[in-house]
């Protein structure tokens, strides 16, 4: 055969496959059902899968039409519908467009006449099983749903699983559909076998004292098991960050033994950690943070690190020594000592301290009671002083919530107090409390609105002998925005901020977010550091933008001093959690 027969030939077949084959295009609706019925009928509709296919033609079309009742009736089914009525018509609006529409008339349900459910073993005494029954949503007279059937078995083996009834399983699990009096009658028969114990816990590791892991246990050998506790152990020797790796598993038990063993494997962690960090924060200007860190002393658990930073407003150089007491994950003292340096608008402060402190979880909340020695230099205005004080303080805190990064709902309150006597190794007497408060409510699927107030008060003769540290200033992004950070208080005959004896501040926020990552904010903003009460209230108000990082959200504002003759305006940036 010649060339130019053979390219003839392959030719003419091109144009006869086209013609033979042209696309066909077609547009399926479904009427008179449900969303989510339409959509599972669309999952069993041939031709709603088929209706793309570059070879669909006429012929093959109308096959697939003819097929399209009995899977609808096939679709519906598993709701509970078995008598539905069916519309079907295939009609061409234009060449080659077809549209196949398909109207449904679901008909009665299949309702429920009969459950019996039978529960045997352990579980049949277990409250939370009960509760599991009390709740599952099959009941007579009830529309009967295959979906929710299967849901209603599988919160039986999950809530086993959970509850260590490892031979659990259905001796009976059975649906009589009888279509001729239309009602479905179910026979569930749940045998769960004996509940298992923990075994002996092995934990595999030579870097640390066995009686310190063994208080990060939340289980003891024969109580009751679940995996929830597998998983608490878990997650505390994760967080604990002592090791490199943890894993924590279930082993089998002996014959005839109805006790499960844990196994515990880790790997520690580099005796070493350094850290180094660059930023900036409208507060703070320029910064920068250099960090070492000992995660493991000795075997008793015990860690050091020590951290440098550097900013426009001056240094700090700190060193901490934590012990783990009582409970690892929460309770530690802390010994510290440290010098920080900071220059602001209104105060030049450099403070040497050292001291200890008690953190621990009381009942949900955060208590911290610390006792620090601390010598200052300072200069306010005109004032330049040395100070000497012990300070004894306790701080209660606590969060409520779930997501403390990026919070829908939620509220922090702190409160504290601290002191000091000339009695006690210092050349001041006072007693000041501070309490703060934050909450966050979210409405609608995009909108929060944010509200955050600070109070604070000193009691003292000698406010005057004060330095910088114990005095109360206000201005910046964490407090009144639109003034620059700690600018605002009383002032003294030479019209310069000196710092007051209490301190009020407020704010409200509306946030909108645009998307998962990106919203925006408006704001006002009230407080001032006081003397007195009737004192004036600066405020700031403005916009923001807001952007939900993996470490918390970037908050960039742009806020106007209202309050202010000059009407100035000033950009803060922030990031951090929002609780």
């Amino acid at each position: 055969m010649s060339k130019i027969k053979f390219f003839s030939l392959i030719i003419v077949c091109y144009f006869y496959c086209t013609s033979l084959y042209a696309q066909v295009g077609v547009t399926v609706e479904i009427k008179g059902v449900t969303d989510e019925i339409a959509t599972n009928v669309r999952l069993f509709l041939s031709i709603e899968q088929q209706k793309s296919h570059t070879l669909l033609t006429e012929g093959r079309l109308r096959r697939i039409h003819n097929k399209a009742q009995q899977e609808i009736v096939n679709a519906l089914q598993p709701f509970g519908y078995y008598r539905p009525v069916i519309d079907s018509k295939l009609s061409q609006p234009s060449p080659n467009q077809w549209l196949a529409t398909y109207t449904i008339n679901a008909g009665p349900p299949l309702l429920i006449s009969q459950l019996k459910l039978i529960v045997k073993g352990d579980a049949k005494s277990d409250p939370e099983f009960k509760t599991l029954i009390e709740g599952i949503p099959l009941h007579k007279g009830n529309i009967f749903n295959h979906a929710t059937y299967g849901s209603v078995k599988s919160s039986f083996i999950n809530l086993a699983v959970e509850r260590g009834y490892f031979r659990a399983k259905f001796v009976q699990n059975k649906v009589e559909i009888d279509l001729n009096i239309y009602e479905a009658r179910i026979y569930l028969e749940f045998d769960s076998g004996p509940r298992y114990r923990f075994g002996e816990i092995t934990i595999q590791q030579d870097v640390l004292d066995k009686n310190l892991l063994q208080r990060y246990i939340p289980f003891k050998k024969g109580s009751m098991y679940t995996l929830s506790k597998v998983i608490e152990l878990q997650h505390a020797l994760n967080d604990s960050n002592y090791f490199n790796s943890v894993e924590v598993s279930s082993g089998k038990p002996l014959d005839k033994s109805t006790e499960i063993p844990i196994i515990v494997s880790l790997k520690p962690r580099k005796n070493n950690r350094y850290t180094f960090g660059l930023g900036y924060g409208t507060d703070t200007g320029a910064r920068a943070k250099l960090g070492w860190e000992k995660p493991r002393i000795n075997k008793n658990g015990h860690r050091f690190n020590t951290e440098a930073k550097v900013s426009e407003l001056g240094y700090s150089v700190s060193a901490y020594y934590r012990v783990p007491i009582l409970n690892p994950r929460t309770d530690q003292m802390i010994y510290s000592v440290g010098e920080t340096n900071e220059k602001t608008e209104t105060s030049d402060s450099t403070l040497r301290s050292i001291g200890a402190a008690l953190n621990r979880n009381h009942n949900n909340w955060r208590e911290s009671i610390a006792i620090n020695y601390q010598q200052e230099e300072y200069v306010i205005s005109e004032d330049r002083g040395d100070s000497s004080l012990l300070i004894p303080n306790v701080n209660w805190s606590r969060t409520w919530g779930n997501n403390f990064i990026n919070t829908f709902d939620g509220l922090r309150f702190d409160i504290g107090f601290r002191g000091a006597n000339k009695s006690l190794l210092s050349d001041s007497d006072f007693f000041q409390v501070q309490s703060g408060i934050k909450a966050i409510s979210s409405f609608g699927q995009r909108n929060r609105i944010i509200a955050r107030g600070r109070i604070g008060s000193t009691w003292t003769q000698e406010f005057n002998q004060l330095p910088a540290s114990v005095r109360f200033f206000a201005g910046g992004t964490q407090s009144v925005r639109g003034y620059e950070y700690q600018s605002l208080g009383p002032k003294d005959v030479n019209g310069k901020v000196i710092g007051g004896k209490h301190l009020m501040s407020s704010s409200i926020e509306f946030e909108h977010s645009f998307s998962n990552k990106w919203g925006a904010a408006i704001f006002y903003d009230a407080g001032n550091a006081i003397d007195n009460i009737n004192d004036k209230l600066e405020r700031g108000a403005g916009i923001g933008f807001r952007w939900k990082s993996p470490v918390g959200t970037i908050r960039i504002d742009i806020a106007n001093a209202v309050s202010r003759d000059d009407n100035q305006w000033r950009l803060h940036i922030n990031i951090g959690p929002d609780l």
